[in-house]
């Protein structure tokens, strides 16, 4: 395995001039070019650059930056990277107080820490999730640690170590689900590895825009088959698009086709976990909730659940309840709702009712888990005991997640809205 190298990302003298002397010229962010957005979405990791910004910010040369380039924000990163090979690694770290730690672009691997303290999770490398992928790919460890400006961060302290005979959750899903690679965008399962302790690792085959047919189409089943021990944990949880195909509704191809990957995956010796499908955010005109959309599809994976004696975690009914507990205007915080100019080519309003804010996803990840934890008794010890209940009808409030420094913003929403 080659050796691991350490970058404190973004730290270039070249990129920082030339994004302040594009500002300082009084170019527009909605009109930028996305090399431009990329330098800009890094300014608040550069050293030289923020000093340059609150020069020119004082002097009035350029206007507020939105919040994400913030020069004054709280938090800096830096990364680490190794290559290894598919399967699950133990990592650990020691972390001051109040960091955060992302593996894999933006997969939450460690929450906001509450004291300085060694901190351990498992991790696993997928390798291809798709059968048009090369082999090789999805093979690197990639680590992003972020900690408060002045504490100190010892970045030696990371340990990585191969981890033989842990098990793996699989996640298996549509966009609510998956890990979106760019921000604004979250869903649960990007965060949900923070809630779980060494000794399991959480593997998120979900992807934007599948129903259970495609997912298998795209040969994302197969790959989990190819990997999957007796032991190991499939969570499936679909309906919203399979809702706009004919055949697959609840009654049909839906059902069918739960009914055989919980037999593929019986037959390996493994456990499934049927989650209903999270719903959307609906108000009407009055401020009063609107209907369920997705109600079909619950009871059918609610039918499917109870026939097979297989956990239920009941997604659907809990974010149903959470957005009416928070109410018409509340309830847009957990979803992606974002003003012109939020961030870089945003030159019109997202009013998003399906996909998730990072405070949504980890809302969702939330109910996610504490399901886990009541309805599988055997992955409860494995979860952090903070997360293994909660209320959805008291949200938590927003656990400030830091963006992450090399992902870049995508104005599009994600395939499936």
């Amino acid at each position: 395995m080659a050796d691991a190298s350490w970058t404190r990302p973004y730290r270039c003298d070249y990129a920082a001039d030339e994004t302040v002397g594009w500002l300082a010229r009084g170019q527009k962010w909605e009109n930028s070019s996305p090399s431009r957005i990329a330098l800009a979405a890094r300014m608040r990791y550069n050293v030289r650059m923020k000093t340059q910004i609150r020069t020119l910010l004082a002097a009035g040369a350029i206007a507020a930056l939105p919040a994400f380039a913030d020069p004054s924000a709280e938090y800096v990163s830096e990364r680490f990277e190794q290559q290894g090979e598919i399967g699950n690694y133990d990592i650990s770290v020691t972390l001051p107080k109040g960091a955060f730690v992302k593996f894999d672009g933006r997969r939450l691997a460690v929450d906001r820490t509450s004291a300085a303290g060694r901190q351990e999770w498992t991790l696993r490398l997928p390798g291809p999730y798709t059968k048009r992928e090369k082999p090789g790919a999805n093979t690197k460890i990639v680590i992003e640690v972020f900690h408060r400006k002045g504490d100190a961060f010892d970045k030696s302290s990371i340990k990585v170590a191969r981890s033989s005979g842990t098990p793996t959750l699989y996640l298996a899903g549509d966009s609510t689900m998956t890990d979106n690679r760019k921000e604004p965008w979250a869903s649960w399962g990007q965060m949900a590895p923070a809630f779980f302790k060494k000794g399991i690792s959480v593997s998120n085959f979900a992807r934007s825009g599948l129903a259970l047919c495609t997912f298998e189409e795209e040969g994302r089943l197969d790959r989990i088959l190819e990997h999957f021990k007796p032991g190991d944990y499939l969570f499936i949880a679909f309906g919203h698009n399979d809702q706009k195909r004919k055949g697959e509704e609840p009654e049909n191809g839906y059902t069918r086709r739960l009914n055989e990957w919980i037999d593929k995956i019986q037959a390996r010796g493994g456990n499934v976990i049927i989650g209903t499908p999270i719903e959307r955010r609906r108000f009407r005109k009055d401020g009063t909730q609107g209907p369920r959309t997705l109600d079909g599809y619950a009871a059918a994976a609610r039918a499917v659940a109870e026939k097979r004696k297989l956990p239920l975690v009941d997604l659907n009914e809990a974010s149903y309840a959470m957005m009416g507990v928070m109410g018409e205007k509340g309830s847009t915080r957990l979803q992606r709702w974002c003003e012109a100019g939020f961030f870089p080519g945003l030159t019109e309003a997202v009013n998003d009712n399906t996909h998730h804010s990072v405070y949504g996803a980890y809302e969702m990840a939330r109910i996610a888990v504490a399901g886990i934890a009541e309805k599988v008794p055997a992955l409860k010890p494995l979860i952090r005991e903070k997360y293994r209940s909660f209320n959805h009808l008291k949200p938590d409030p927003d656990p400030g997640i830091p963006p992450s420094t090399g992902c870049g913003y995508d104005v599009r929403k994600p395939a499936g809205n």
